[in-house]
């Protein structure tokens, strides 16, 4: 363990005095010795870029964490606006269901203009395939009482049992 203090200490010692060189050959004008300076700027100009490049890499981490919170933020907005978007849809495909149905009872209407229309959905169906007997949500408070003919778009029904 006191091998490993001492070796890195030494590390930091060398790393100040390399640091230390590279900033007085930067700052000391080498005009007049243009062999030494085209030597000397040919190790400096790497080691110095890449410094530049590192500090300009942590400077720009912190924008990173604040680019991932305002992505976040974005993110459960978009989220939030996605739901209501499909609460949205599906409100829609309810009433394009329902405009169709009031559609057909419109064409009905205008088919038996004779008649009394009473606007009636099937609630309940029978699965036997030996009965085709089906409940609507019409009864005596609407003007629909036993064994009336019934007319559906798919033809002629007959009310067999009335709820009210």
């Amino acid at each position: 363990m006191y091998k490993n203090r001492k070796t890195g200490i030494i590390g930091i010692i060398i790393t100040i005095v390399i640091l230390c060189v590279l900033v007085f050959l930067t700052s000391v004008n080498l005009s007049n010795y243009s062999f030494a300076e085209n030597v000397l700027s040919k190790i400096v100009m790497p080691v110095q870029n890449g410094l530049t490049y590192l500090k300009n890499k942590i400077a720009a981490n912190n924008t990173f964490f604040e680019d991932i919170n305002n992505l976040k933020s974005e993110n459960a907005k978009l989220q939030n606006d996605n739901a209501k978007l499909q609460d949205a849809l599906s409100e829609l495909e309810m009433i394009k269901v329902e405009n169709a149905t009031l559609k057909e009872y419109a064409e009905l209407t205008k088919q038996y203009p004779d008649y009394t229309t009473v606007p009636a959905y099937i609630i309940d169906k029978d699965v036997s395939n030996l009965s085709n007997t089906m409940v609507i949500n019409a009864g005596t408070d609407n003007g629909v009482y036993p064994n009336m003919p019934v007319i559906a778009s798919q033809g002629l029904v007959r009310v067999c049992y009335i709820s009210r």
